[in-house]
């Protein structure tokens, strides 16, 4: 039986300051965490979930999640009240529970909660992954899809087959790329549904490199080379929020960043 993801008051990486144009990012990306619980001025909560004998519940006990390996049971007060139905993992995919859940509202009587699904992909040398968030919501005995956005992603590309190979890549056999992410609560909203603010950070070692191109037919690298490199375009801030349909959509498009989501 699948478990719960450990919960952690914690939900992201260590703090690492963000590049700037004029004092570039050499470490590997990561964001401040997130302290939870969270609350807007709506009364909507994110709370961690922790373990409570079999189940996952809240602080006072009142929602509760069951993941069964086929799904994740919700319960308040005791009584079933939506299940998420996982299907079978195919080879080389699977799934967990997030270890977080939101709370609708001042009434208590929705909740949104996740799943996550991650892909892994082994290359001759390396390998990679990404994750994606699938959120739920929980009303009036259904559960229902509102949205999906990535979580993240890490990838080990090429390899050094031969003393050659790693003197042009001075040591760094392995294209490097990085995703994370931090999400929130819109802690401005006044009324009405919760705001989800999803914030990620992406780069590349050594230096920018990108999947679409041959790294051992670049230039042999040096020492200066050996940094990580900040991606602009796929670091970025974007809020989701509830449309008539009950679906969350974010305020911009986000870019597509396929050489850190399909690995």
């Amino acid at each position: 039986m699948k478990r719960f993801m450990v919960a952690a008051a914690m939900l992201a990486c260590a703090c690492t300051p963000p590049a700037t144009e004029n004092t570039p990012n050499t470490a590997e990306p990561s964001l401040p965490g997130v302290t939870l619980p969270i609350a807007d001025q709506a009364g909507n909560r994110m709370e961690a979930l922790s373990q409570l004998s079999e189940r996952w519940c809240t602080g006072d006990g009142v929602w509760c999640a069951v993941n069964d390996g086929a799904g994740v049971t919700v319960t308040k007060g005791g009584a079933v009240v939506g299940a998420v139905g996982v299907p079978e993992s195919e080879e080389g995919h699977e799934w967990d529970s997030w270890p977080v859940i939101v709370r609708v509202g001042r009434d208590d009587n929705a909740v949104l909660v996740g799943i996550t699904q991650t892909i892994r992909q082994m290359y001759s040398g390396g390998g990679g992954e990404a994750t994606q968030l699938v959120l739920y919501s929980v009303h009036g005995g259904a559960a229902n899809e509102v949205v999906r956005m990535p979580l993240s992603a890490s990838s080990d590309v090429r390899a050094c087959f031969n003393p050659d190979d790693e003197r042009q890549r001075a040591g760094a056999c392995h294209d490097q790329y990085t995703f994370v992410t931090r999400i929130s609560l819109d802690e401005s909203v006044a009324e009405g549904a919760p705001r989800i603010v999803l914030e990620t950070a992406a780069g590349s070692y050594p230096g920018r490199v990108t999947r679409n191109a041959d790294s051992l037919e670049a230039p042999a690298l040096t020492q200066a080379d050996l940094v990580w490199a900040h991606d602009e375009m796929c670091s970025y801030r974007r809020t989701y929020a509830q449309g008539a349909d009950g679906l969350y959509t974010p305020d911009q498009p986000l870019p597509p960043c396929t050489d850190y989501l399909e690995p």
